[in-house]
C-alpha cells in the first residue's frame, strides 16, 4: 500500500458513521447499496477500497491488508485458489465480526505498513502513537 492510498482510505473512513458492517456500503438511511453508488455514505473495509481504487487495485490491496490483519497463510489447495477473492472474503469476515469496532478497524488501517520511498524500496511501519 502506498502512503497516499492509506491516507485516502483513512480520510474516507474518518468517523464511525462512515463505516458499516454486513454490507459493502450503506446510504444515508442505512439501506445497503453498492460501494460505488453515489448514494453511499458508509462503507465496509472492502467496499471502501473498491470505491477509492477500483477492482484491480483494490484486489491487490485486499491481499496486502489481509496479510497485515491475519498474518501470512499457507494454502496448499489444488487447484490454486483466487488469493484476491480469498483475501476479500477474509476482510469481510473480519469487518463483520461482532467484536470488531470502528476503533479497531481504524487502528488496523493506521498501522498498515506503507511502501517506503527509499531507494531500497522497503516497507516501513507507520509511527506508533501513544
Amino acid at each position: 500500500m502506498m502512503p497516499e492510498e492509506r491516507q485516502r482510505l483513512l480520510d474516507l473512513l474518518d468517523q464511525q458513521g462512515k463505516w458499516c458492517q454486513h454490507t459493502e456500503a450503506r446510504d444515508v438511511l442505512g439501506n445497503p447499496v453498492s460501494c460505488d453508488d453515489d448514494m453511499a455514505t458508509a462503507w465496509d473495509v472492502t467496499g471502501a477500497l473498491f470505491r477509492l481504487f477500483g477492482w484491480e487495485r483494490a484486489a491487490t490491496l485486499y491481499v496486502q491488508l489481509d496479510k497485515h490483519i491475519h498474518g501470512k497463510r499457507r494454502d496448499f489447495a489444488w487447484p490454486p485458489r483466487d488469493s484476491e477473492l480469498d483475501a476479500m472474503a477474509a476482510l469481510q469476515e473480519f469487518n463483520d465480526r461482532a467484536d470488531v469496532t470502528f476503533e479497531l478497524v481504524r487502528s488496523r488501517l493506521e498501522s498498515m505498513p506503507v511502501w517506503s520511498g527509499d531507494r531500497l524500496g522497503r516497507l516501513v511501519e507507520p509511527p506508533r502513537s501513544g
